[in-house]
């Protein structure tokens, strides 16, 4: 009898179990295969857990020149569920992307533990500075699980900073005259003559003369055809001289060529022209007005140039950015100041002076 009252009841309560919500007591956890016990944990290894965390990242200094030091820092904070062994790496850019990297650091961290560590990167030295490229570099660190290359290597972290620092070739400041890399042009030029008379260095600063009646100007060349990607700025106040301009440029011979320009007229209007010119004609032309006036102060006029790209800054702000029909070729750094045809060509009254004081690339 009772056996047969068992066939039955077991049927029924197994019927009732399907009807009913399965309630989990004790620590029980769902996944999409079922039902899992926490007592059933995953290995903490194969746990998706953030193991690491970075905070406060600083550079220190924002322009360098080649040997100069940078040093980097960040917090670095084990954020796993046991001690964890971690490796830094420190990674740089260039604006060409070509990278410079670090070795990596190990750190051992306790659970929640926190560290400072830092990285220091020297700019390479003079004699290496040919292969430098000017401009904004970019940072970079990561938290590896082993060594960064390392067979299995994982990347559990990531900071990054654009613009770090700005890196430059050259720093001309005109506390001198470097004959080796520079000279003085003389030819005839808009509506008067390139008078090497007219470019002086004084007083730390280079000089470019527009004599008074007369239509000649100057200008500073660079003696070898070797610039072409980097970022160019120079820090200038413009002469009151009326239908003249102020150039600051590379160039390529024959004229119309290759030719990255920034031309600004010599008066108070701050008119002012970026051009590009390639393969003979003209690629690129944009006007603009600076918004101030250009011979009451020093200003800085920069351009960066890098493969498909070339932008234009007037006191640190993008005024104008081109991305085709681009030179392609290594050119020559040049300032100037002249008479060009195409303004109505006023001689001025009173000698009017060009003044630098200083252009770095």
């Amino acid at each position: 009898m009772k056996n047969t009252h068992l066939q039955i009841l077991i049927p029924l309560l197994a019927a009732v179990a399907l009807s009913l919500p399965i309630v989990c007591l004790g620590g029980c956890q769902f996944n999409e295969e079922g039902l899992r016990p926490e007592n059933n944990a995953v290995p903490d290894d194969q746990m998706p857990e953030q193991k690491v965390t970075f905070k406060d990242l600083t550079v220190s200094g924002s322009e360098l020149f080649h040997g100069d030091k940078v040093s980097t820092k960040l917090t670095v904070q084990n954020q796993a569920s046991r001690q964890k062994t971690f490796f830094i790496g420190c990674s740089i850019e260039d604006p060409l992307g070509n990278w410079y990297d670090l070795p990596a650091e190990q750190i051992v961290l306790e659970v929640g533990e926190k560290v400072p560590v830092n990285f220091v990167w020297q700019v390479p030295a003079e004699n290496e500075k040919e292969k430098l490229t000017s401009g904004p570099y970019r940072l970079v660190k990561a938290a590896w699980s082993k060594a960064p290359g390392m067979e299995g290597a994982e990347r559990l972290a990531v900071v990054e900073k654009e613009r770090a620092f700005h890196v430059n070739r050259a720093h001309e400041d005109y506390s001198s005259y470097n004959e080796a890399l520079w000279k003085k042009s003389s030819h005839p030029l808009g509506l008067g003559m390139l008078d090497p008379d007219n470019v002086k260095i004084e007083d730390g600063l280079l000089r470019i003369t527009l004599p008074a009646g007369t239509y000649d100007g100057g200008q500073l060349e660079s003696r070898k055809e070797t610039y072409l990607y980097g970022s160019y700025r120079a820090r200038m106040k413009l002469p009151e001289a009326p239908s003249s301009i102020t150039g600051f440029f590379l160039y390529k011979a024959p004229d119309f060529y290759y030719e990255v320009d920034i031309e600004i007229v010599n008066d108070a209007s701050g008119k002012a022209w970026f051009t590009t010119y390639a393969d003979g004609k003209v690629s690129n032309t944009y006007e603009t007005y600076l918004g101030f006036d250009p011979t009451a102060d020093f200003y800085e006029y920069r351009f960066d140039f890098y493969p498909g790209e070339l932008s234009f800054y007037v006191e640190g702000r993008l005024v104008k950015t081109f991305d085709q029909g681009l030179p392609d070729q290594p050119m020559k750094l040049m300032i100037n100041s002249w008479f060009p045809h195409w303004l109505e060509g006023r001689e001025p009254e009173e000698d009017a002076f060009t003044l630098v004081d200083w252009i770095k690339y």
